[in-house]
C-alpha cells in the first residue's frame, strides 16, 4: 500500500517516525510531506533514512520547472494519506478549503481516504472554532483518530494527547484497503425520527437518535460515494454527506424522496418514519384542563410508494424495528414494500449504540446480526450491496 504522510509542527511529530518505521516495515511504501511547522519537531533526514523514500518540504513545492506540478504529482500517488500530527492551525485551513502551502494543495486535489490526527492541548481541542472545524472536516469525509486523554508536553493531563502510531496504522490499513467500490454511486439514506404535529407546540414522534444513519454514511463514504443525507429529529451532528435535505414530517420525507430517489443507484429508508399523524392540527397551544383526546389516522408507506417507480438497477434497503415475532413480521414488510434487502431488528435498537436481529434478502438469505455496534453492520450491509450492484 502506497501511503503519503504528512507531518505538522507539533511535539507530537517525534511520533511520526516511528508511523514511518513501522509502515516500511511492514512492506508498505511511504512517502513524507514536512511542512514548515513539522521540520520544527524533526528532520527531513529522518524520515527519508527510515523509509528510504522521497520527504518533500515547502522549497520542492516551489522549484521552476516542473512538468506535473508536484502537489497533483502527489494526489495521484498514494492509497491513503494521514496526517499525524495535524495541528489546530492545519484543521482549521481543511475545514475552509485553504490550499496554500504543499500538504494542503495536495489533499485538496486527492481523492483518496484521509486519515487525521489530532494533537493539542485540552483547551485548544475544547475550543469551540476548533470543534466547528472538525464537524466541517466530518461532513466533507475526512475520518478522524484520536485525541485521547493522556499526558500532554506542559505536563498536564487531559484530551489532546496524539494516538498511538500502532492504532494510527491499524486505522490506516483498514481505510487504504478498503476497495472505493461506491464511486461514482449515489446513496440516499434517510434518518432520524418524523414529527407530526398535534397543535402549534407539540408533536407525535419517536426515540430515533439518528445513531444508524451516521453510521451508514461514514461507510458509504469510506467505499467512495455519494452521500445524500435525508435528516429528520435527530440527537446527534448529522456528518459524513455531500448533500443534506432536512425532513421532519412524513409528507415533507415523501416530497423529498420523490425528487431524488429517481436519480440514485441506493436507497436506505433506516428514517424512524411515524405511523400515524394527528386527523387535523389543532390551532394555537391547546391548554391544560379537560383529557384531550386526539384521533390519529395513518400516514402513507413512503417506501412502499417509491417501490412501484423503482428501477431494475437501483438498490432499496428498508429497515423494520419490531418488538415480537421479528422475522415473521420483517419478511411480510419486505415483501410488501418491495424492497431488495430489510433490515430486521428489536425496538431495543432505538437510540443505542448496538443492534441486534436480521439482514434478510429478496432471495431469501437471513443472517443474524448478534448484537453488533452499527458501524458493524453497516460494513456488513454495504457488504451485501455492494454484492448486488455487481449482479447487476
Amino acid at each position: 500500500m502506497k501511503v503519503l504522510l504528512g507531518v505538522t509542527g507539533s511535539i507530537a511529530a517525534y511520533k511520526s517516525v516511528a508511523i514511518a518505521r513501522l509502515l516500511t516495515k511492514s512492506g508498505h511504501e511511504v512517502k513524507t510531506i514536512l511542512t514548515r511547522g513539522g521540520k520544527n519537531f524533526i528532520s527531513s533526514l529522518s524520515i527519508s533514512n527510515l523509509t528510504v523514500n522521497d520527504v518533500f518540504t515547502e522549497d520542492d513545492f516551489w522549484l521552476p520547472n516542473q512538468k506535473v506540478p508536484l502537489h497533483i504529482e502527489l494526489a495521484r500517488w498514494p492509497d491513503i494519506v494521514v496526517v499525524a500530527p495535524a495541528t489546530m492551525h492545519f484543521l482549521g485551513k481543511l475545514a475552509h478549503g485553504l490550499a496554500d502551502d504543499l500538504l494542503t494543495s495536495t489533499i485538496a486535489a486527492i481523492d483518496k481516504p484521509v486519515l487525521l490526527a489530532p494533537a493539542m492541548h485540552t483547551e485548544m481541542w475544547d475550543s469551540r472554532v476548533l470543534q466547528d472545524n472538525v464537524t466541517r472536516l466530518k461532513i466533507f469525509g475526512y475520518e478522524f483518530i484520536g485525541p485521547y486523554e493522556g499526558e500532554l508536553s506542559s505536563g498536564d493531563r487531559g484530551i489532546g494527547r496524539m494516538a498511538e502510531p500502532e492504532d494510527i496504522i491499524e486505522r490506516v490499513i483498514q481505510l487504504g484497503n478498503t476497495e472505493r467500490i461506491l464511486r461514482g454511486k449515489k446513496v440516499v439514506i434517510t434518518y432520524g425520527g418524523t414529527e407530526e404535529e398535534i397543535d402549534d407546540v407539540r408533536v407525535i414522534t419517536n426515540k430515533s437518535s439518528g445513531k444508524m444513519g451516521i453510521s451508514l454514511s461514514r461507510r458509504a463514504k469510506e467505499l467512495g460515494a455519494h452521500v445524500i443525507a435525508v435528516v429528520g429529529r435527530v440527537e446527534v451532528q448529522p456528518l459524513y454527506y455531500d448533500e443534506i435535505y432536512y425532513a421532519k414530517s412524513v409528507d415533507t420525507l415523501s416530497m423529498t424522496l420523490e425528487e431524488i430517489v429517481p436519480n440514485a443507484d441506493v436507497l436506505i429508508m433506516a428514517a424512524a418514519v411515524s405511523d400515524f399523524k394527528p386527523v387535523g392540527r389543532m390551532e394555537g397551544k391547546v391548554k391544560r384542563g379537560e383529557n384531550l383526546i386526539v384521533e390519529f389516522e395513518p400516514t402513507e408507506d413512503i417506501l412502499k410508494k417509491l417501490s412501484k417507480n423503482k428501477k431494475p438497477d437501483q438498490i432499496f434497503v428498508g429497515f423494520a424495528l419490531e418488538s415480537k415475532n421479528l422475522l415473521e413480521n420483517a419478511i411480510k414488510k419486505m415483501k410488501e414494500k418491495g424492497v431488495d434487502m430489510i433490515v430486521a431488528n428489536y425496538a431495543t435498537a432505538m437510540g443505542n449504540d448496538f443492534i441486534s436481529g436480521y439482514i434478510l434478502t429478496r432471495e431469501g438469505e437471513k443472517i443474524p446480526i448478534e448484537t453488533l455496534t452499527k458501524s458493524e453492520l453497516s460494513i456488513i450491509l454495504f457488504d451485501k450491496i455492494a454484492e448486488k450492484i455487481g449482479q447487476r
